[in-house]
């Protein structure tokens, strides 16, 4: 199933305004759970997800964001359902923390698992220390004080749904050493259950598990189950990362294509037959040969446009390369579509104010990419 969940949450996978989206998680995240226990986070998210958001600061972010100069294009929090019900005047409620937020949550991942709902994502946060009633004094502050969780059993493990005052919304969640999970759907928090009893989380998945390493501090990653571009596969079992760096005028996606050794040939060829593409703002070259050539010859002109830098900044030992307006990219979104990751073609309103310029370069037959957007104002 193609990864499309992202886009429902309102903020699309520029994975920079998801995080911000998903703060109001970082509020409720401390529960009580034993200090200093070491987890495997990817061992309690199931296998069958369709992507997953991780970071260790989820408070860099958040204040770097506002910082940025492209910062109000992107900005469509206010119509997001999750900013709407919680973290509208969630600062109000802050003051119950007298420790520090970013003290004692050492990890945050999001996991998405359906296109069809804003709802269907699982919170996962990895965290040390906190006050056992936490949770609840944020809840009985924002929605009222005869809020009480009801509790479930599941397999052995303990439930806790809080309803969230009037609204129809549910909050569960499910604690243990060292991690608090949280849903509006108690149905994920089981499938979480499910992939810890039975073995069928991410830590286990064939492809996956062989491709983590250990990041630098203040990383955000989207793993999603993806090719670097559409274009490239089509395979389930295709996972691809994508790492987040900002600047004020330039926002970077890197990383890597995971995928069984079974797809590497197909994937080859499927990047040696991109024909090329060059029109007014949009450019797309395949070959190694070509690239080299047509970035050199790029260096030697001037450069008097964002789209002339954008094209000299790439590498001329890519195997393929892109740069395009992305206003000409909207115009014509279908044809340009299998050359861009999903989550930013579904929506591509948002990055109408800045040019692209991709690269994907093979080394011992791995895949790494590059995406960078510029802002053009």
């Amino acid at each position: 199933m193609r990864f499309r969940t992202v886009v429902k949450i309102g903020v699309g996978l520029s994975v920079l305004l998801f995080c911000i989206g998903v703060a109001f998680y970082s509020f409720l995240s401390l529960t009580d759970a034993e200090k200093g226990k070491d987890v495997n986070m990817f061992a309690l998210v199931p296998d069958d997800c369709n992507g997953v958001l991780d970071t260790d600061n989820i408070f860099f972010y958040t204040s770097e964001f506002p910082r940025t100069s492209y910062a109000i294009d992107l900005d469509t929090l206010h119509h997001s359902e999750l900013i709407n019900n919680i973290l509208t005047d969630i600062s109000k409620y802050t003051s119950v923390n007298t420790h520090g937020l970013s003290n004692q949550i050492k990890r945050l991942m999001i996991s998405f698992h359906n296109s069809t709902s804003t709802k269907d994502v699982v919170a996962y946060f990895k965290i040390v220390g906190g006050g056992n009633k936490f949770l609840l004094d944020i809840l009985r502050q924002k929605y009222g004080q005869d809020i009480y969780p009801k509790t479930e059993e599941y397999r052995g493990k303990k439930i806790e749904i809080y309803p969230l005052g009037k609204t129809a919304n549910f909050l569960s969640v499910l604690s243990g050493d060292g991690y608090i999970i949280v849903s509006y759907h108690k149905m994920l928090i089981e499938r979480v259950i499910d992939a810890i009893k039975d073995g069928t989380s991410l830590a286990n998945d064939a492809v996956f598990k062989n491709y983590q390493m250990k990041k630098s501090a203040n990383y955000m990653t989207f793993y999603g189950r993806t090719a670097s571009f559409p274009l490239l596969a089509d395979n389930n079992n295709v996972w691809s990362e994508f790492e987040l760096h900002l600047n004020s005028d330039v926002l970077y996606l890197s990383g890597s294509m995971y995928e069984p050794d079974s797809c590497s040939h197909d994937i080859a060829l499927r990047l040696d037959n991109i024909h090329n593409i060059s029109s007014d703002s949009i450019l797309i070259v395949s070959g190694h040969e070509k690239v080299d050539s047509c970035i050199t010859n790029a260096i030697s002109k001037p450069k008097n446009r964002i789209f002339d830098q954008c094209l000299s900044n790439l590498s001329r030992d890519a195997s393929y390369i892109m740069v395009a307006d992305m206003d000409k990219v909207a115009e014509n979104i279908e044809q340009y579509s299998p050359y861009i990751p999903g989550f930013i073609c579904d929506n591509i309103g948002l990055f109408r104010s800045f040019i692209i310029s991709s690269q994907v370069t093979e080394i011992n037959g791995r895949y790494s990419h590059i995406y960078v957007f510029t802002y053009k104002d």
